[in-house]
């Protein structure tokens, strides 16, 4: 049993210098480091470090022409074979490492443990890359493939996963800020991926994953699904560009294979592409979540519903009083209305018992107005997700009224399997995973554990997938009789001492 990563259009892996340090990307035969710049750098350190020359880094990242700075990541042009990163030890031999081998593989072949192989290794810090010797046993010849491999039930299907991912490794034009904040998400999501990998080969899963550099271009984007590699697809995650989502959904409804959308995406994706599934609710899905969880754990206490009449937000008043209706048998009788900030009023509405005061809006001025108005009384406010990110909510209103939004990640740092895998993630990577990271990691977990039992038939069994997940919760339902499936599990966090916990 081994899941397998392999270079497919290219494939990525971790480098670390003591003053250097970058994700190397190898793309048909070249190779770019995406290099972060760190204090003291100059463009002339970097040209003579990668053995190129300052004109070649500023024709590749010409925001760097006027100067570097701290944090910036830059693509820069390096050779095609990297350097060997192990020495044999004098009482080792050595073995060549082949594209699709990993520590798992190797260490079964010789008849150690993968962490007695990192030993003989000085920890492989960069992973294995393909070309490289890295040493084995000496005293131990490789085992063959009958001592390895259990055939007494036959081979084992072998999958294959494909990564879609903005890398940018080719890229020509000058990257606008969204697109360096895609690669960084790309970058993440694929380091989680990694993580999960090394645990779908623990639990036996045996796949190849394939690692696809695509960008927002309808016309490149068929180009990639003429490659080699997708012909062999069983599952493939992302693109996460909503133009280019219907390209590859209709290529994977007509090869029927599963696709899955890992980062937020509107509903629209999921029309007539039954072979498709949304990893992050939707907003209406997510106030419904709102709903339920309010009509369960609020049944005894004032509900009030302020309707902003935005447009963009009726569809979430509308989603709440639907499900609240479904719920409760009742029309939900506390609605505000918000006309004018000057006029606005919560008074008439809130009593002497807990007051659950919901505002499904991101406006600032209607924000602003439900604050003003909820004076003394006890009261706890619901919010949209876009509310963890707005400064302008006081840190004191958070605690005082218990704000609450939903999520669709939630990571709780006190749990010890999140410490440790947090831990894993600095060893291997040498930085902080963000939320894409844990994203990377629960989805390519779910969806490979999904093939291990399912095969490729896993997408008509999304909610009979077992297993606990980092940060993500996963209950998916099919949006209609032709299309896909949404998740419906919604993180709901609740503002408590300062802190943020989950409560459903």
């Amino acid at each position: 049993m081994r899941l397998v990563i392999f270079i497919g259009c290219f494939l990525l892996s971790f480098a670390l210098n003591a003053q250097f340090k970058a994700d190397t990307v190898w793309v048909e035969g070249r190779s770019f480091a995406m290099h972060t710049v760190e204090k003291g750098q100059t463009l002339f350190s970097l040209a003579k470090y990668y053995s190129t020359t300052v004109d070649e880094v500023i024709a590749l990242n010409p925001d760097c022409a006027s100067g570097l700075k701290v944090g910036q990541v830059l693509k820069i042009a390096i050779t095609a074979t990297p350097p060997a990163q192990t020495v044999p030890a004098k009482n080792g031999a050595t073995y060549v490492v082949k594209a699709g081998d990993t520590l798992y593989s190797i260490s079964r072949m010789y008849g150690i443990s993968a962490d007695e192989l990192r030993k003989l290794n000085h920890g492989l810090p960069a992973g294995l890359i393909n070309g490289d010797s890295i040493v084995v046993p000496a005293e131990m010849k490789p085992l063959a493939d009958s001592e390895r491999v259990d055939t007494s039930s036959g081979e084992p299907e072998v999958y294959d996963i494909v990564l879609m991912l903005p890398f940018f490794a080719t890229y020509k034009d000058s990257m606008l800020s969204r697109d360096y904040r895609l690669r960084d998400a790309a970058i993440q999501l694929y380091r989680g991926a990694m993580m999960a990998a090394d645990s779908l080969e623990s639990a036996g899963l045996q796949a190849k994953i394939h690692v696809v550099d695509v960008l927002d271009d309808k016309v490149a984007i068929q180009a990639v699904l003429k490659k080699e590699v997708m012909k062999r697809a069983d599952l493939v995650i992302g693109p996460l560009f909503k133009d280019i989502i219907p390209e590859v959904s209709a290529w994977c409804k007509d090869h029927q294979v599963h696709m899955v959308v890992p980062v937020q995406q509107p509903n629209r994706v999921l029309l007539n592409a039954p072979t498709i599934s949304k990893t992050v609710p939707g907003s209406a899905t997510q106030w419904m979540a709102m709903a339920r969880y309010v009509a369960e754990k609020h049944a005894a206490d004032n509900v009030v519903l302020v309707d902003s009449k935005i447009l963009d937000d009726k569809k979430l008043v509308e989603a709440f009083k639907e499900e609240w209706f479904r719920l409760k048998k009742d029309s939900l009788k506390r609605v505000v209305v918000f006309n004018d900030p000057a006029t606005f009023s919560l008074e008439s509405k809130l009593t002497g018992v807990r007051n659950i005061v919901l505002v499904p809006t991101s406006d600032k001025k209607v924000i602003a107005a439900v604050f003003k108005a909820l004076g003394s009384k006890n009261v706890e406010v619901f919010g949209t997700e876009a509310w963890d990110d707005m400064d302008f909510i006081s840190v004191a209103d958070r605690n005082k009224y218990h704000v609450h939004f939903p999520q669709n990640t939630f990571v709780d740092y006190s749990v010890v399997p999140t410490q440790r895998w947090i831990e894993t993630y600095r060893s291997r990577f040498k930085s902080e995973p963000s939320n894409f990271a844990f994203v990377g990691y629960d989805v390519t977990l779910f969806y490979g554990r999904g093939l291990k039992t399912f095969g490729r038939e896993l997408g008509q069994h999304l909610n009979e997938i077992d297993g606990s997940y980092l940060a993500t919760q996963f209950n998916f339902f099919k949006t209609a009789k032709d299309s896909g499936y949404e998740n419906s599990a919604v993180n709901i966090v609740r503002t408590d001492n300062y802190e943020l916990h989950r409560v459903n």
